[in-house]
């Protein structure tokens, strides 16, 4: 009984994160170039839970069968008896199925899918076998019906444990919020015919320099400075090939890929930047990012296109946002109500057996 408060009490707070994340993209819709933020959510690890008084339950005995599928380079697998185990940050999860790979350090991993649904080789977690963390090296792997892992035809490993008796199953201890994930999907593209402003088609981002150091941005109203440089409206100094761009005059333009023209001459060319893993890039704001330490990705060439004249709008749409909003407040609610019923059946179980 008490475990249901720990699961009611884990959704109410995560509840309460995904709601000051709606009220944040709520917050920006009219920002321009804002990339909404979404809340990922996992469960606690699945742990295993023991009888300890009344009659013993015998344990799961004979060899187990596990059936399986391919998807592309991973296998997700399931067992009748016994349980995967998969090692996590918060320690060890214990289920009756699994979804793994290969990685390429040639350990068996969870799957684990960047923004954009590229796999993220070595972000997953561990699949343990009777020894410890699978090793596979440079060569293929099978798996047989009874969770043997082979290479070369030779059994290195089992993925399956057996428990003992009086174990009842497993159960987790609810869920939780463990990232925040920024959607980079293209925003619409409204004209402005300012010549300052631009607009970015596709992937890529603009790099602008302040005190600070570099930042990078998608939110390209721009206008100039004082000296004639091309800057953001918080002062910001767009970046070019040459450095800070500068503008003569108002009679410029800027084509697609970029580049400053001026009296007929190309003086510049914006300096762009793009990731094969946009998720290498965090959001030290509204509207500007930092490049991560340690890339998962690659560095890019930029093939996306510069619009001029036009704005890209927020990508997060406020009817979206206010049923999300209206959802998790519901599901807040009912966690509360599942921890009232909780609490009066306490109070009900305490009082009437201390009459007894």
């Amino acid at each position: 009984m008490i475990k249901g408060l720990y699961i009611a009490g884990t959704s109410m707070i995560t509840n309460i994160n995904k709601m000051d994340v709606i009220s944040n993209n709520l917050a920006n819709i009219n920002t321009t170039g804002y990339k909404k933020d979404n809340v990922a959510v996992e469960s606690f690890n699945a742990r295993l839970f023991m009888r300890i008084n009344g009659s013993n339950i015998p344990a799961e005995t004979g060899v187990a069968s596990v059936t399986q599928s391919q998807y592309g380079d991973a296998i997700n697998a399931s067992t009748d008896k016994g349980y995967f185990r998969i090692e996590t940050p918060n320690g060890i999860h214990y289920g009756k199925s699994a979804h793994f790979f290969k990685d390429t350090d040639g350990y068996l991993r969870t799957i684990y899918k960047n923004i954009g649904g590229t796999l993220n080789n070595l972000a997953g977690n561990l699949v343990l076998g009777k020894n410890g963390p699978v090793y596979i090296g440079e060569s293929d792997f099978t798996l047989d019906d009874k969770g043997n892992v082979s290479v070369d035809g030779a059994v290195v490993d089992n993925l399956i444990v057996q428990t003992g008796n009086n174990i009842v199953g497993t159960m987790s201890a609810g869920v939780r919020g463990y990232t925040l994930l920024t959607d980079h999907e293209q925003g619409q593209l409204q004209m402005t015919n300012n010549n300052f402003d631009l607009a970015i088609k596709g992937d890529g981002f603009f790099v602008v320099n302040n005190e600070r150091g570099e930042f990078l941005t998608r939110n390209g109203a721009f206008t100039i400075n004082g000296v004639g440089e091309l800057v953001t409206f918080e002062g910001d100094r767009v970046m070019g090939l040459n450095g800070p761009i500068f503008i003569d005059s108002q009679n410029f333009s800027i084509n697609a890929f970029g580049e400053v023209i001026q009296n007929g001459e190309i003086t510049d060319k914006l300096q762009m930047v793009s990731f094969t893993n946009v998720s290498d890039v965090m959001k030290v704001g509204s509207s500007l990012y930092k490049e991560k330490a340690e890339l998962t990705g690659e560095k890019v060439e930029f093939e996306g296109e510069i619009v001029q004249g036009f704005l890209e709008q927020s990508n997060s749409d406020a009817v979206t946002e206010m049923i999300q909003m209206i959802e998790m407040n519901r599901n807040y609610q009912n966690s509360q109500k599942v921890i009232t019923t909780i609490d009066e059946m306490i109070g009900k179980a305490v009082t009437e057996l201390g009459r007894i």
